[in-house]
């Protein structure tokens, strides 16, 4: 049987230092400027308004996007009507929507009315299509503090 040799993992000098007085900062840190550029890459992930139907007699107002931070054609404007940030214990929890009374009705997720089903987007779509980007976002955030603990 072959000697599995000898595993030797040094410690940078100034770790438990760096872990004890600064990393719950460092986290904190880390995690909010993380949640914030998940909330933007969300808001980013809004589809544009569907074309209007044939014949369509109203005229679009544009409420329903301006109160998600974005245009009518897609792309962020401003800060969505729900847009939060917030601490909780160790971790960070973001919130983006709006608190458009009739929003459910046009894209909410099982409340849509029949007449937007299948032409508006809802808002598990903006969801399924934002994720992978934000867990990129997380994951990056995870190698940068890998670094910053081994001193890089």
């Amino acid at each position: 049987m072959a000697d599995p040799g000898i595993e030797i993992i040094t410690t940078p000098r100034d770790l438990f230092q760096r872990l004890g007085a600064r990393y719950p900062e460092q986290l904190s840190k880390t995690l909010q400027t993380t949640m914030e550029a998940s909330l933007l890459h969300v808001q980013g992930s809004v589809p544009g308004y569907p074309k209007p139907r044939p014949n369509q007699t109203y005229r679009r107002t544009g409420t329903l996007g301006r109160s998600l931070g974005v245009a009518q054609t897609g792309g962020p404007i401003g800060k969505a009507s729900v847009y939060t940030s917030k601490r909780m214990g160790n971790a960070w929890e973001g919130e983006f929507g709006t608190s458009l009374s009739y929003a459910p009705d046009v894209i909410g997720e099982g409340t849509q009315k029949e007449m937007f089903v299948g032409r508006w987007w809802t808002m598990a779509t903006v969801a399924k299509k934002a994720a992978a980007g934000v867990l990129r976002l997380h994951e990056a955030a995870m190698e940068e503090l890998a670094r910053w603990i081994d001193g890089k």
